[in-house]
């Protein structure tokens, strides 16, 4: 009989540790990954920290992607850069003037743009991914190859805070894995509706 009871208490604490396990919500890494690959728009605050071995230089703004429209970068109040159709548009507040540019010029700010990373992730072949704890929030890592030669922007880690898959930094590192860039996103709102007239230069 006590021989019976044992069994039965072994199987009854085993089918709760499994049956507390099926409850949670696993880590899983490819549930992040398809919800960035699913966002068709979003805005967010952005803060970019730039790092070299004689200063560290400080951006500020706010950003606007539309997979129908292309993406806007509104720079420290002072200039709106627009990536659509292969090219980017500038407009100047300060002077007042409008002007195009070569697409791969400014590639920093084309990199702290999220649908850039989220593009990264249909052309890496292999996505290494962890997870973090920062403070009092989680994230998952995810590792990405940065195409090109540009030494100083190498590999990319984008962490998203797995509560709610929104998209909080990117650390850009070198070729030598220094730490060169590190971009902050703050009120990110997905899949907003945006205006096609916020993608034109006036």
């Amino acid at each position: 009989m006590r021989k019976r009871l044992l069994i039965l208490g072994i199987m009854f604490f085993i089918l709760s540790v499994i049956f507390s396990s099926c409850g949670k919500d696993p880590q899983n890494t490819e549930k992040i990954i398809y919800y960035l690959k699913n966002l068709n728009s979003y805005s967010c605050n952005v803060n970019i920290l730039i790092k070299n071995d004689k200063q560290q230089i400080n951006y500020n703004g706010r950003q606007f992607y539309d997979s129908r429209y292309g993406e806007r970068f509104d720079l420290d109040n002072n200039r709106i850069i627009i990536y659509k159709d292969n090219k980017i548009y500038v407009k100047d507040i300060k002077r007042g003037n409008s002007y195009n540019i070569d697409k791969n010029f400014q590639s920093l700010f084309k990199f702290s743009f999220i649908k850039e990373y989220i593009s990264l992730l249909y052309t890496n072949e292999k996505i290494e991914n962890s997870f973090k704890k920062v403070g009092n929030e989680e994230y998952q890592v995810i590792n990405l190859d940065i195409p090109g030669n540009n030494k100083n922007m190498y590999k990319a880690q984008l962490y998203v805070n797995i509560k709610d898959n929104v998209p909080a930094y990117v650390i850009i590192y070198d070729s030598k894995y220094k730490k060169r860039i590190e971009i902050k996103y703050t009120d990110f709102k997905s899949n907003v509706e945006l205006k096609e007239d916020m993608f034109k230069i006036n």
